[in-house]
C-alpha cells in the first residue's frame, strides 16, 4: 500500500488507498460501527454518525493527557452510507470513500492537516489501522501499533516525503500507541 502527500495550499492531504475483498456494506459496518471500529482505529469514537453530529474521542493509553480539549472533540461532516463518511477529528479532517471493485471495494482514506512533518508518521500509522481493518474484516484478531512494524513504515515514507515536504516528525519512543512487541487485541 503507497500513500500520498499533496500541498493543498494552506493546508496537506494524505490519501492511503488499500483494495478489500469485501463488499462496501461489509467494510461501511466496520468504519461505523463502534465494537468494530475501536479494534482498528486508533482510539474509541463516541457520537452518531449523521451529518453535524459532534464526536468525542477516547484514547487508550493516555495519548491524551497533554492533548488540547479541542483535539478531543470533532464533528461529522457528510455521510453517504455505504460510500462516504467525512468528519472532523479536532483540526484534521478524515474522509473515507468506498467504491465497488469486483467482488470487493477500494477504500480510500484521505486525511487532512496542517502541518507537513506529520505526513510520514501519519502515512504509517494510517497503513497499520488499515492493516488491522483488513483483520477485523477477516474476522481475526487485531496487532496494534508494533513499534518496530511502524519504524520500517515510517522510515520508508520520510525517505518518499522529506525531499519535498522537509524533515518528518519521528514519535519514537515517544507516543503510547507505540507497542515493542505484537498484542494481539490490544486496544
Amino acid at each position: 500500500m503507497d500513500s500520498t502527500l499533496r500541498d493543498d495550499g494552506a493546508r496537506y492531504t494524505l490519501t492511503v488507498e488499500r483494495r478489500l475483498s469485501y463488499p462496501p456494506a461489509k467494510v461501511w459496518r466496520v468504519l461505523t460501527q463502534r465494537d468494530l471500529l475501536v479494534q482498528w482505529f486508533p482510539c474509541d469514537i463516541e457520537g452518531d454518525w449523521i451529518a453535524r453530529a459532534p464526536l468525542r474521542f477516547h484514547f487508550f493509553h493516555g495519548e491524551d493527557e497533554d492533548m488540547p480539549e479541542e483535539e478531543q472533540r470533532g464533528e461529522v461532516l457528510t455521510v453517504d452510507e455505504g460510500r462516504l463518511l467525512e468528519f472532523r477529528w479536532g483540526t484534521h479532517v478524515l474522509r473515507y470513500e468506498l467504491e465497488p471493485d469486483g467482488d470487493g471495494c477500494l477504500l480510500r482514506l484521505y486525511e487532512t492537516f496542517d502541518d507537513p512533518t506529520w505526513g510520514a508518521r501519519n502515512a504509517a500509522g494510517w497503513e497499520m489501522c488499515l492493516d488491522n481493518l483488513g483483520l477485523v474484516l477477516d474476522g481475526a484478531a487485531a496487532l496494534k501499533f508494533v513499534a518496530s512494524v511502524w519504524r520500517a513504515k515510517f522510515e520508508r515514507y520520510r525517505d518518499e516525503f522529506e525531499p519535498e515536504f522537509g524533515p518528518q516528525d519521528d514519535p519514537t519512543g515517544k507516543h503510547p500507541l507505540l507497542k515493542d512487541e505484537a498484542v494481539a487485541g490490544d486496544a
